[in-house]
């Protein structure tokens, strides 16, 4: 019989002062957040060399980085077959601030059987994908012992100089459909989330109302059945409070998603920077394992069987989102829209 566990996120550095721990907290938050602007402070620092006469030394750093940058990690499992993924960055204890500082909770419905292989579908997006603190500071290893997993990240992601190793390092893979079978071929798990890009255009922290882009998401569920991978639905609750938001018009988000694969809108944290929102009152962060969802394996599988796992895996996320909806700050009234 499934048994409910909670995972609340350990207190680090409990004998510090808490005005140290806070601005250790901030620290990482801010550091890790900006990952994606590292490139343009690199930019500035290389331009900064040129300007003062040492144009050398940053044509020599970019030599250096090159072969990095053109290696193809980001469709790498392992480090020994080319990967970048470095556990023990990964798992660091100084990862737990930034769980500290979102608040975060981990719910399991069901302990997982670490011989077997799972798809876990996390849902919805959110901006800045916060949920992925679950598989750092050792999290993952904690919820789920024994289960080795890899987290498929949007292809565009990968070519942006210094956020990308970041990326690499934490165990992320390029979200292609090769890549996520090679990562099942290896007998991996995988992250994935179906609604991508998409759904942070419906994050919106001002409506009693989430939207799930899913209805027509049936990739990752073909996927799960031609390996006979078990589906693990998994609800991310309270990033939606995290950020405040503005949507470009619509036709110009299209258009920009369609040409870049790159979401165009203006959003913003704690003093107008990326750093999250702490949340207040009853408000928290938090993420619910669901029970599995038993898939049998098929080498072809029909249209028919991809909607029947598709429906069961629906049902059960809006169970989870009904179950828990209130442990972390909804209203009753708060409702879920699978689109």
């Amino acid at each position: 019989m499934a048994t409910v566990v909670r995972f609340p996120t350990e207190r680090v550095l409990p004998h510090f002062p808490e005005a140290i721990r806070t601005f250790l907290q901030l620290s990482v938050a801010c550091v890790s957040i900006h990952y994606l602007l590292w490139f343009w402070v690199a930019v500035a620092f290389l331009y900064y060399l040129y300007a003062i006469g040492y144009g050398y030394v940053s044509a020599a750093v970019i030599a250096l980085y090159l072969p990095s940058y053109l290696n193809g990690a980001h469709r790498k499992l392992t480090p020994a077959t080319g990967g970048m993924q470095w556990d023990g960055l990964r798992t660091h204890w100084l990862w737990k601030l930034m769980c500290e500082y979102v608040g975060l909770e981990i719910v399991r419905e069901q302990e997982l059987d670490a011989a077997k292989q799972y798809i876990f579908g996390f849902h919805p997006h959110g901006i800045l994908v916060l949920s992925r603190m679950s598989c750092y500071a050792g999290n993952w290893e904690q919820v789920h012992p024994g289960i080795e997993v890899r987290a498929l990240g949007a292809t565009p992601m990968f070519y942006v100089p210094l956020g990308r190793e970041l990326c690499l390092w934490l165990g992320a893979v390029d979200a292609s459909r090769s890549t996520a079978q090679k990562v099942l071929d290896k007998k991996l798990s995988i992250v994935v989330y179906p609604g991508g890009s998409k759904e942070i255009f419906l994050t919106n922290p001002n409506i009693k109302q989430t939207e799930l882009v899913l209805k027509k998401r049936l990739g990752f569920i073909k996927l799960a059945i031609k390996n006979g991978a078990d589906l693990v639905p998994t609800f991310v609750f309270g990033e939606k409070w995290m950020y405040n938001l503005w949507n470009p018009p619509k036709g110009l988000r299209a258009t920009v998603l369609q040409v870049l694969k790159v979401p165009l809108l203006l959003f913003w944290g704690r003093w107008c920077t990326w750093v999250p929102l702490r949340l207040a009152g009853k408000r928290r962060m938090g993420i619910v394992y669901g029970t599995p969802i038993a898939v049998e394996q098929k080498d072809d599988p029909t249209d028919d069987d991809c909607l029947a796992y598709h429906a069961t895996y629906a049902a059960a996320l809006q169970r989870i989102f009904d179950a828990y909806k209130t442990d972390f700050g909804y209203d009753d009234d708060e409702t879920l829209v699978i689109s």
